[in-house]
């Protein structure tokens, strides 16, 4: 291996556990067996080597930013087919096509990884829901626009994508105390943020004045979650269309302002 390689293998394994502007010439020549004046020959100044060492660490970040996606649809699968207490680190891996020693690189444990597909989830949720809102509230017809929103959530079930399972690991699951309480966290930033925004379209007149727009949150929450769970039962006398029109009417009729 000539002195270049050496140096620049060093370089790379650093970059691997230290953020790059806390990398010196010093560091590297050590670990590369060389004087450091070789790594300033190779580099040129310290800005130089500061610019290459951020693209390496940018590149590799993304690189496991892509991993770890990978690995948590694959798991999201694997948790939803087989069940919280059957699936494994390595069934994920499996799915994923990746090496066990990949996935616990990203997540020590099975809980970690199921905890991680919770926050990723709702995350998702959360950032989408204030568009959804402000939409459906200000649709020219809110009623029919509620009845289309609901029927989108509750599409996975019609598709099989395996999602509604999903949920239902994430209510059986929160018997252990580190879920359940990671349940309350991501669940109640989410149940805030929704009642802030009701808050404000309240605030608009879409909204009834005199109902607590937090409790209008928790309560529309809860009643899709207790559809699920009664879909999930009995899929055949739950028939969505029907019922989730109801349901529109219902809500709608109940929040909107009386004219």
């Amino acid at each position: 291996m000539t002195v270049r390689d050496q140096v620049y293998k060093a370089a790379e394994e650093l970059v691997r556990s230290k953020p790059f502007d806390q990398i010196t010439f010093a560091e590297i020549a050590k670990r590369a067996g060389v004087h450091w004046t070789a790594v300033r020959r190779h580099f040129g100044d310290k800005q130089g080597m500061r610019k290459w060492l951020m693209e390496q660490q940018m590149e590799r970040q993304g690189s496991l930013a892509d991993t770890r996606t990978r690995i948590l649809e694959a798991a999201a699968k694997v948790f939803a087919e087989q069940g919280y207490a059957q699936a494994s680190l390595e069934k994920a891996a499996a799915e994923a096509g990746l090496t066990k020693g990949a996935v616990y690189w990203h997540f020590p444990s099975k809980q970690d990884l199921f905890l991680a597909i919770i926050e990723r989830n709702l995350t998702q949720q959360l950032q989408q829901l204030p568009l959804d809102i402000e939409q459906l509230l200000g649709a020219e017809n809110p009623e029919s626009a509620l009845t289309a929103w609901l029927y989108a959530q509750f599409a996975c079930l019609e598709n099989g994508d395996g999602g509604s399972m999903l949920f239902f690991e994430f209510v059986t699951s929160s018997r252990e105390p580190e879920i359940r309480a990671k349940l309350q966290k991501v669940y109640g930033k989410s149940l805030e943020a929704i009642g802030d925004f009701l808050a404000q379209m309240q605030q608009k007149g879409y909204i009834a004045e005199g109902l607590d727009p937090r409790a209008i949150g928790i309560m529309v929450d809860g009643l899709i979650k207790g559809l699920l769970i009664e879909w999930l039962i009995d899929p055949v006398r739950c028939e969505l269309k029907p019922l989730l029109e109801t349901v529109a009417q219902v809500l709608w009729r109940g929040i909107a302002p009386r004219t």
